[in-house]
């Protein structure tokens, strides 16, 4: 006998088995009767919580977009200086995704990358990710600056692209290796 789940709590089925699904096999590899057979739930009830297969991708990229982003700036939030500060944001990106294997997938799906016009409200969304991440990093420097120390916007831009562009090539890497041992 199944028992019946509140709204929340079956979202949120829905949404991790979509997320891992996303994340496996990228978003046009991914079909509503992938999700729904993975949850145990009919495919019209996904389209009642998500609307399509577009607002379903988007629902999980919100989801991990935000969990992303509070990770890495409370790690930088929480250090005492620049320096520890830097580190700790590197630490908790990577933390994060190796704790969510698939995130990186569905956060930066290749596929969809520059298709904003052609794939839709997905592929747009999909675009604005490392947009929002190089919004996050600019206050997170200017937060980090030394008392006294002064920054212009050009040099704070520099800062951010080049933090982000490391760490996305270095996602991109880690990605494509097996995952290191865990210390004991």
């Amino acid at each position: 006998m199944r028992r019946r789940r509140d709204r929340a709590a079956r979202e949120r089925e829905i949404l991790e088995a979509a997320e891992r699904i996303f994340g496996e096999r990228g978003y046009h590899g991914t079909s509503m009767d992938d999700v729904a057979a993975a949850v145990g739930v009919s495919k019209p009830l996904i389209y009642q919580y998500f609307g399509s297969k577009d607002g379903l991708f988007l629902a999980c990229l919100a989801r991990l977009r935000i969990q992303l982003l509070d990770t890495v700036s409370d790690a930088v939030f929480a250090a005492g200086d620049a320096e520890d500060a830097l580190y700790a944001g590197f630490v908790a990106w990577f933390e994060f995704l190796d704790d969510h294997p698939q995130a990186w997938s569905v956060l930066i799906d290749e596929g969809m990358l520059g298709m904003s016009t052609a794939a839709g409200p997905a592929a747009a969304a999909t675009d604005e990710v490392p947009a929002a991440c190089i919004e996050l990093i600019p206050a997170l420097v200017r937060s980090n600056l030394p008392p006294g120390r002064s920054a212009d916007e050009d040099e704070i831009q520099i800062v951010a692209q080049s933090i982000s562009g490391a760490t996305e090539r270095l996602a991109i890497w880690r990605s494509r290796i097996p995952a290191p041992p865990t210390p004991e």
